[in-house]
């Protein structure tokens, strides 16, 4: 079965009661800073190619490889932030709350944002306010899933969580059409720049109010011996009594999960746990493998393309702002929907292995084609582009490749990495690894968004496209051989299916049907103890 039908027979197991508005509403709230991530991309990407704003800036003065050199680094500094932010959240986020962390990115968000609004055409300013938003960026891409993820009653955990990542690519949608909505009204003034920037604060300002409006996390109260106060807020969020059977099993679940986790880390310091991570050849192959994934993910180059979807779609003969912002603006689009399509329904219909190898090969057909347009069309002018059918047609074939990209991108190394990285670590060493794939990732983020505006200008457009394409191959190849499909494996069975060299992986790939039963038994056995 699929999530949505699974979810479904979980909810008619389930006390009505739990499934309530006051859950749903503090789940959309939470979700709502997913915004920020997607917000930032698709208006930075918007505004960086204006002309009134180069114009602003003394962009316009800069030669070909300057201004790709400084639209690089207005870009890509947020993502820097966000590795900050990242890290910096977690001893935040166990010390003072879920709220109070989120509350404080939020501040730290908007300053960034008012910095990016209001500096009046400084450079240097911008550089540094981008820098701070990308602080507060990278906290909310931290503290929402796990929030969200400690309220959800279990039987819709999975489709709440899904309303974050919704958010991320919701954001993307509102940054293109909110600058194309302005572009038609204000072009060439300040307002075409100014206003769809500090609208961002407009969301920031909504889920900042709304934060005062949820309860702290019971799971996190549980953890700071607030037992009292998690009761009673897990019974408000369950519209259930505090006698509950079901409520009383759920606070069972998580007093029983805390300590096992206790236990599990105990005092070890992070050297401990990352010598834990490398030395067992086991655990070092799971990390090799979470780090692979997250390198493959960025470098592929989809985030780079989104970032600075209206520079390539001039490059495929679309011309105009209003055009441009158009087509990025459907673009976001596509991404939203393939994104949610894929969640609710591809991934578990064809399992996480068989969707991230045909993402993959549709990248590589589609930035292939992408690349051999550029290159067979580089001493075109977009006069001679539109008057020849045929070449006019082939730029219609290469702006639908970068559709079908998108939707490549979101069945495959959009969430696979985040997926696989939730399954295969042991208890101990989980979280510890996440966070650390977290920072690669954005780590990554930066370095391809900052390289992407040179290495375009440098290889004469076509040459970024092949390299992707060049990484994307890479990245099939060793999709083939060393990622397993974690779908119905226990945690032991992945133990031994690490211990064997990783080029040997793809001989035991999925899981034999009596694996899965077995996983299953023991799933019903934990769930029966823990009720117990």
């Amino acid at each position: 079965m699929g999530l949505i039908s699974d979810t479904k027979q979980a909810i008619q197991d389930s006390p009505k009661g739990i499934f309530n508005w006051y859950v749903l509403a503090c789940t959309c709230i939470f979700a709502f800073p997913g915004v920020a991530k997607g917000f930032d991309e698709g208006n930075i990407a918007s505004i960086v190619v204006q002309s009134h704003f180069m114009k602003v800036f003394e962009l316009n003065q800069q030669s070909e490889a300057e201004y790709a050199n400084t639209k690089g680094w207005i870009v890509s500094i947020a993502t820097a932030g966000a590795v900050f932010g990242c890290f910096g959240c977690l001893p935040i986020t166990d010390r003072f709350g879920r709220r109070w962390a989120l509350s404080l990115a939020t501040i730290i968000y908007i300053a960034g944002v008012l910095g990016q609004g209001l500096n009046g055409g400084s450079l240097s300013g911008l550089y540094a306010s981008r820098f701070v938003s990308g602080i507060g960026i990278g906290a909310t891409t931290v503290i929402p899933p796990m929030y969200i993820a400690e309220i959800a009653p279990k039987a819709i955990r999975g489709l709440l969580t899904l309303q974050y990542a919704a958010c991320q690519q919701l954001g993307v949608v509102f940054g293109f059409f909110i600058n194309y909505g302005v572009t038609k009204t204000y072009s060439g003034s300040d307002k075409q720049w100014m206003l769809p920037t500090l609208l961002q604060l407009l969301p920031a300002v909504i889920w900042g109010a709304g934060i005062f409006l949820c309860p702290e996390s019971p799971r996190w109260l549980l953890y700071t011996g607030q037992r009292d106060q998690a009761i009673d807020t897990l019974s408000k969020l369950r519209h259930l009594p505090v006698d509950h059977a079901a409520l009383q099993a759920e606070i069972s679940m998580m007093d029983a999960r805390i300590l096992h986790e206790t236990e599990s880390v105990g005092s070890s310091s992070q050297w401990d746990l990352l010598k834990e991570t490398l030395i067992p050849v086991e655990n070092r192959r799971r990390f090799c493998l979470i780090f692979m994934a997250t390198l493959f993910s960025q470098w592929s180059g989809a985030n780079a393309i989104t970032q600075y979807s209206p520079t390539i779609f001039g490059y495929l003969g679309i011309d105009g702002d209003e055009s441009k912002f158009l087509a990025t603006g459907i673009y976001a689009v596509v991404k939203f929907v393939s994104t949610l399509a894929f969640a609710l329904f591809v991934v578990d219909f064809i399992g996480r292995r068989r969707s991230l190898l045909t993402g993959i090969i549709l990248q590589i057909v589609t930035l292939a084609y992408v690349g051999g347009y550029l290159g067979a069309t580089k001493s075109f002018s977009v006069d001679r582009i539109s008057s020849d059918p045929n070449i006019s047609r082939a730029s219609t074939g290469a702006i639908v490749a970068i559709y079908l990209h998108a939707v490549a991108w979101s069945i495959g190394w959009f969430s696979i990495p985040y997926l696989i990285g939730s399954e295969i670590f042991p208890t101990r060493i989980r979280s510890f690894n996440m966070s650390i794939a977290m920072g690669f990732h954005w780590a990554f983020y930066f370095g391809c968004s900052r390289a992407m505006p040179s290495l375009l200008a440098a290889s004469q457009k076509w040459g970024a496209f092949a390299f992707f394409v060049c990484i994307c191959l890479m990245s099939l190849v060793y999709v083939y051989f060393a990622m397993p499909d974690t779908t119905g494996r226990s945690l032991d069975a992945l133990d031994s299916l690490f211990q064997r060299p990783w080029y040997t992986v793809h001989k035991v790939a999925y899981a034999k049907q009596d694996e899965i039963q077995i996983e299953q038994v023991g799933k019903l056995q934990v769930e029966h103890l823990e009720s117990a």
